[in-house]
């Protein structure tokens, strides 16, 4: 068969042979992938980046995704073996059947983008109704899908960060209800951080980024006083992988910092989490009430898009 193989860490996975998969008990089940996304976790373990690995290697890339049984249901499963493949193993105990007319590569990419997403903001950053949310970030395709999210789960209030202007223009069209460019000055940034807290306190930090734009953040809330607790919600590092951040912050301001993803959050949890929500937000996403873009690729093209990540490669 043909899938998208990691032969080596720091290489880009190549479409290639590789040996078809053969199910090793009664609750495993072959199925044909026809949507698998690139994520940035993705990304980092290929690079040898991430705490996390793949044993052995050669290695079939993609975690989860969309997939087609023999009776051609479509459902989502996680991969038992990777899913960037013309052949997967996946744990039927698991799978989740799709609703008609939900676009495949949408329901392949709403998984990562919600766990990374809704998963932050409920697990970690204990969203409450009526909360201000801020969304470190906002521009990918996980902090579109937060901002969207936050108002799924009651926010009052959310504010998206990022440096790409017509995109934040679109998320003002779909949940945002303010927006600040992060290609400004630095003092602008802060100006208008402290305009918007002014009349609308925030509750609730998830980032993205971290790096710059997050000291920005935290040290404006060193120069505010904070009205509300403030739970800062670490994701990503797009940005930068450190910060320089002083103790008395944390020590004369009520903020918390926590981190979501892999680790963070025990695997139960966040199992029992997709499996509630999932079917929620994809009937929600084939209602057409989600807005998400994902850039496709076909699986013979994976070494030219895997850099560029959040595509969807169609088997």
């Amino acid at each position: 068969m043909k899938a998208a193989v990691l032969n080596a860490y720091g290489q880009v996975p190549q479409y290639q042979d590789f040996p078809a998969p053969t199910p090793q008990n009664d609750n495993e089940i072959l199925v044909r992938p026809k949507a698998a996304s690139i994520k940035q976790l993705d990304i980092i373990k290929a690079a040898g980046k991430h705490y996390t690995n793949f044993d052995p290697l050669p290695a079939v890339m993609g975690m989860d995704g969309v997939a087609q049984l023999n009776d051609d249901v479509l459902v989502y499963a996680n991969g038992v073996t990777g899913m960037m493949a013309e052949q997967a193993i996946i744990d039927k105990r698991t799978m989740l059947p799709l609703p008609d007319g939900l676009d495949i590569a949408v329901a392949a990419s709403i998984p990562n983008t919600l766990s990374g997403s809704d998963g932050a903001l409920t697990i970690q950053g204990k969203i409450k109704s009526g909360d201000v949310v801020l969304v470190n970030g906002a521009t990918g395709a996980t902090g579109t899908m937060a901002v969207q999210m936050a108002k799924y789960r009651g926010a009052s209030f959310v504010i998206a960060t990022g440096r790409n202007e017509a995109t934040l223009a679109e998320l003002r069209q779909h949940g945002a209800d303010a927006t600040i460019n992060l290609q400004q000055d630095d003092e602008l940034v802060k100006a208008d951080l402290k305009q918007i807290y002014a009349q609308s306190p925030i509750d609730l930090v998830v980032d993205y980024l971290w790096g710059r734009p997050a000291e920005l953040i935290l040290s404006t809330f060193g120069e505010l006083q904070l009205s509300v607790p403030v739970r800062y919600v670490s994701i990503g590092q797009m940005a930068g992988a450190t910060i320089t951040l002083p103790s008395q912050l944390l020590r004369s301001r009520n903020v918390t910092l926590v981190g979501s993803g892999i680790g963070s959050i025990p695997a139960p949890i966040l199992h029992d989490y997709l499996q509630k929500t999932l079917p929620e937000i994809f009937d929600y996403a084939a209602a057409g009430h989600l807005y998400l873009q994902p850039k496709v690729a076909s699986l013979n093209q994976v070494a030219q898009v895997w850099s560029k990540g959040q595509s969807v490669l169609e088997m």
